[in-house]
Protein backbone atom coordinates (compact mmCIF):
# COMPACT_ATOMS: atom_id res chain seq x y z
CA UNK A 1 0.00 0.00 0.00
CA UNK A 2 1.16 3.29 -1.11
CA UNK A 3 2.31 5.80 1.46
CA UNK A 4 -0.03 8.89 2.43
CA UNK A 5 1.88 11.64 2.08
CA UNK A 6 1.25 15.22 4.32
CA UNK A 7 2.26 18.28 3.31
CA UNK A 8 3.46 20.57 6.06
CA UNK A 9 2.95 23.79 4.28
CA UNK A 10 2.80 27.77 4.80
CA UNK A 11 3.51 31.05 2.94
CA UNK A 12 5.85 32.44 5.30
CA UNK A 13 8.90 31.32 7.30
CA UNK A 14 8.76 31.30 11.07
CA UNK A 15 5.62 29.38 11.64
CA UNK A 16 7.40 26.32 13.19
CA UNK A 17 6.97 24.54 9.74
CA UNK A 18 10.36 22.23 10.69
CA UNK A 19 9.27 21.65 14.51
CA UNK A 20 6.10 20.40 13.51
CA UNK A 21 7.10 18.41 10.89
CA UNK A 22 9.83 16.22 12.39
CA UNK A 23 7.62 15.99 15.83
CA UNK A 24 4.58 14.73 13.51
CA UNK A 25 7.03 12.08 12.27
CA UNK A 26 7.87 11.63 15.80
CA UNK A 27 4.78 10.79 17.26
CA UNK A 28 3.73 8.31 14.13
CA UNK A 29 6.88 6.44 14.21
CA UNK A 30 5.82 5.81 18.00
CA UNK A 31 2.97 4.37 16.58
CA UNK A 32 4.74 1.94 14.99
CA UNK A 33 4.04 3.58 11.19
CA UNK A 34 7.42 3.25 8.50
CA UNK A 35 7.92 6.95 8.38
CA UNK A 36 9.86 9.24 6.13
CA UNK A 37 10.35 12.72 7.03
CA UNK A 38 11.43 14.85 3.47
CA UNK A 39 13.34 18.04 4.17
CA UNK A 40 12.44 20.15 0.75
CA UNK A 41 13.00 23.24 2.03
CA UNK A 42 16.30 25.16 0.93
CA UNK A 43 17.28 25.93 4.85
CA UNK A 44 17.71 22.44 5.47
CA UNK A 45 16.52 22.64 8.99
CA UNK A 46 15.29 18.88 9.38
CA UNK A 47 18.66 17.72 7.99
CA UNK A 48 20.75 19.91 10.33
CA UNK A 49 18.76 18.45 13.15
CA UNK A 50 18.85 15.05 12.52
CA UNK A 51 22.85 15.30 12.16
CA UNK A 52 22.94 17.21 15.46
CA UNK A 53 22.88 14.01 17.86
CA UNK A 54 25.73 13.33 19.13
CA UNK A 55 26.92 9.43 19.07
CA UNK A 56 24.81 7.53 21.24
CA UNK A 57 22.16 9.95 21.79
CA UNK A 58 19.40 8.28 20.44
CA UNK A 59 18.67 10.74 17.55
CA UNK A 60 16.02 10.72 15.01
CA UNK A 61 14.18 7.11 14.99
CA UNK A 62 13.57 7.32 11.53
CA UNK A 63 14.97 8.54 7.97
CA UNK A 64 14.90 12.24 7.18
CA UNK A 65 15.92 12.87 3.41
CA UNK A 66 17.03 16.40 1.53
CA UNK A 67 14.88 16.86 -1.20
CA UNK A 68 15.30 20.31 -1.12
CA UNK A 69 17.05 21.09 -4.71
CA UNK A 70 14.56 18.90 -6.53
CA UNK A 71 11.95 22.02 -7.21
CA UNK A 72 9.42 21.20 -9.78
CA UNK A 73 9.89 17.21 -10.17
CA UNK A 74 9.83 16.71 -6.31
CA UNK A 75 6.80 15.21 -6.72
CA UNK A 76 8.95 12.61 -8.80
CA UNK A 77 11.34 11.79 -5.94
CA UNK A 78 8.69 11.30 -3.53
CA UNK A 79 7.42 8.58 -5.39
CA UNK A 80 10.06 6.56 -5.30
CA UNK A 81 9.76 5.93 -1.89
CA UNK A 82 5.70 5.19 -1.37
CA UNK A 83 6.49 1.85 -1.26
CA UNK A 84 8.51 2.01 1.38
CA UNK A 85 6.66 3.88 3.95
CA UNK A 86 3.10 4.64 5.28
CA UNK A 87 3.59 7.96 6.36
CA UNK A 88 5.82 10.46 4.46
CA UNK A 89 6.04 14.03 5.47
CA UNK A 90 6.82 16.78 3.48
CA UNK A 91 7.93 20.14 5.50
CA UNK A 92 7.56 22.84 2.41
CA UNK A 93 9.39 25.80 1.62
CA UNK A 94 7.91 28.98 3.04
CA UNK A 95 7.60 30.59 -0.39
CA UNK A 96 4.28 29.55 -2.47
CA UNK A 97 5.91 31.55 -5.79
CA UNK A 98 8.07 28.57 -5.78
CA UNK A 99 6.03 25.08 -7.77
CA UNK A 100 7.19 23.00 -4.65
CA UNK A 101 4.60 23.39 -2.26
CA UNK A 102 1.94 23.36 -5.42
CA UNK A 103 3.52 19.95 -6.46
CA UNK A 104 3.59 18.41 -2.95
CA UNK A 105 -0.30 19.57 -2.43
CA UNK A 106 -1.02 17.34 -5.86
CA UNK A 107 0.28 14.69 -3.99
CA UNK A 108 -0.91 14.97 -0.60
CA UNK A 109 -3.64 13.28 0.93
CA UNK A 110 -3.63 15.77 4.23
CA UNK A 111 -1.91 19.38 4.09
CA UNK A 112 -1.13 20.47 8.03
CA UNK A 113 -1.20 25.09 7.66
CA UNK A 114 0.59 26.34 11.11
CA UNK A 115 0.49 29.34 12.23
CA UNK A 116 0.83 31.28 15.14
CA UNK A 117 -0.82 34.34 16.72
CA UNK A 118 0.78 36.95 14.48
CA UNK A 119 -1.57 38.60 12.07
CA UNK A 120 1.25 38.29 9.23
CA UNK A 121 0.71 34.49 9.77
CA UNK A 122 -2.73 35.12 9.04
CA UNK A 123 -2.39 37.16 5.87
CA UNK A 124 -0.13 34.64 4.67
CA UNK A 125 -2.66 32.22 5.35
CA UNK A 126 -4.83 33.80 3.04
CA UNK A 127 -2.98 33.13 0.24
CA UNK A 128 -2.43 29.53 0.85
CA UNK A 129 -6.09 28.37 0.81
CA UNK A 130 -6.10 29.81 -2.68
CA UNK A 131 -2.50 27.76 -3.43
CA UNK A 132 -4.64 24.43 -1.47
CA UNK A 133 -7.89 25.17 -3.30
CA UNK A 134 -6.23 25.25 -6.82
CA UNK A 135 -4.18 21.54 -5.94
CA UNK A 136 -7.43 20.28 -4.90
CA UNK A 137 -9.24 20.81 -8.31
CA UNK A 138 -7.01 18.19 -9.51
CA UNK A 139 -6.47 15.90 -6.23
CA UNK A 140 -9.91 15.75 -4.92
CA UNK A 141 -8.53 13.60 -1.64
CA UNK A 142 -6.39 16.67 -0.45
CA UNK A 143 -7.78 17.91 2.84
CA UNK A 144 -6.33 20.94 4.71
CA UNK A 145 -6.08 21.89 8.52
CA UNK A 146 -4.89 24.45 10.29
CA UNK A 147 -3.02 24.12 13.41
CA UNK A 148 -2.32 27.03 16.01
CA UNK A 149 1.27 26.49 16.97
CA UNK A 150 3.45 28.64 19.50
CA UNK A 151 0.31 29.89 21.10
CA UNK A 152 -0.17 31.67 23.98
CA UNK A 153 -3.89 31.16 24.73
CA UNK A 154 -4.21 34.16 27.23
CA UNK A 155 -3.56 36.25 24.19
CA UNK A 156 -6.62 37.98 22.87
CA UNK A 157 -5.44 37.93 19.58
CA UNK A 158 -5.09 34.04 19.74
CA UNK A 159 -8.68 33.65 20.46
CA UNK A 160 -9.37 36.61 17.32
CA UNK A 161 -7.04 34.63 15.08
CA UNK A 162 -8.89 31.24 15.96
CA UNK A 163 -11.99 32.75 15.16
CA UNK A 164 -10.48 34.45 11.94
CA UNK A 165 -8.84 31.19 10.68
CA UNK A 166 -12.33 29.13 10.94
CA UNK A 167 -13.90 31.85 8.78
CA UNK A 168 -11.27 30.78 5.98
CA UNK A 169 -13.11 27.82 5.20
CA UNK A 170 -10.58 25.21 6.12
CA UNK A 171 -11.13 23.56 10.00
CA UNK A 172 -8.43 23.71 13.08
CA UNK A 173 -7.02 21.12 14.71
CA UNK A 174 -8.80 20.49 18.44
CA UNK A 175 -4.94 20.20 19.67
CA UNK A 176 -2.95 23.05 20.15
CA UNK A 177 0.90 23.89 20.54
CA UNK A 178 2.07 25.84 22.80
CA UNK A 179 5.54 27.63 23.14
CA UNK A 180 7.98 25.91 24.81
CA UNK A 181 11.86 25.96 25.14
CA UNK A 182 12.01 22.27 24.81
CA UNK A 183 11.07 22.11 21.26
CA UNK A 184 14.70 24.06 20.55
CA UNK A 185 17.01 21.64 23.30
CA UNK A 186 15.52 19.06 21.46
CA UNK A 187 16.46 20.38 18.10
CA UNK A 188 19.93 20.87 19.79
CA UNK A 189 20.18 17.74 20.75
CA UNK A 190 19.44 16.14 17.76
CA UNK A 191 16.49 14.38 18.99
CA UNK A 192 12.35 15.23 19.75
CA UNK A 193 10.54 15.85 22.56
CA UNK A 194 9.34 12.50 22.60
CA UNK A 195 12.52 11.12 23.54
CA UNK A 196 13.11 13.45 26.34
CA UNK A 197 11.79 13.39 30.12
CA UNK A 198 11.98 16.75 31.96
CA UNK A 199 8.37 18.27 32.62
CA UNK A 200 7.94 20.61 29.84
CA UNK A 201 8.89 17.90 27.00
CA UNK A 202 6.36 15.51 29.26
CA UNK A 203 3.92 18.03 28.13
CA UNK A 204 4.90 18.90 24.77
CA UNK A 205 4.86 15.10 23.89
CA UNK A 206 1.09 14.93 25.15
CA UNK A 207 0.44 18.13 22.32
CA UNK A 208 2.61 16.59 19.69
CA UNK A 209 0.23 12.62 20.55
CA UNK A 210 -2.84 14.78 20.25
CA UNK A 211 -2.13 16.66 17.48
CA UNK A 212 -0.63 13.12 15.41
CA UNK A 213 -3.79 11.64 16.81
CA UNK A 214 -6.30 13.80 14.62
CA UNK A 215 -4.21 13.74 11.28
CA UNK A 216 -3.89 10.21 11.92
CA UNK A 217 -8.09 10.22 11.87
CA UNK A 218 -7.66 12.44 8.43
CA UNK A 219 -5.81 9.53 6.29
CA UNK A 220 -8.35 7.19 4.96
Amino acid sequence: MAAEIIAITQQKGGVGKSTIAMHLGAAFHEKRKRVLVVDADGQNTLIHWASAASDGSGGIPFPVVNLSEAGGQIHREIKKFVNDYDIIVVDCPPSITEKVSGVVLLAATVAVIPTSSSPADYWSSVGLVKLVQQAQVMNEDLRAVFLLNKTEEKRMLTRELKAALEELGFPLLKTQIPTRECYKQAMALGQTVLQMTDRGSRLAAIEIRSCADEILAMLP
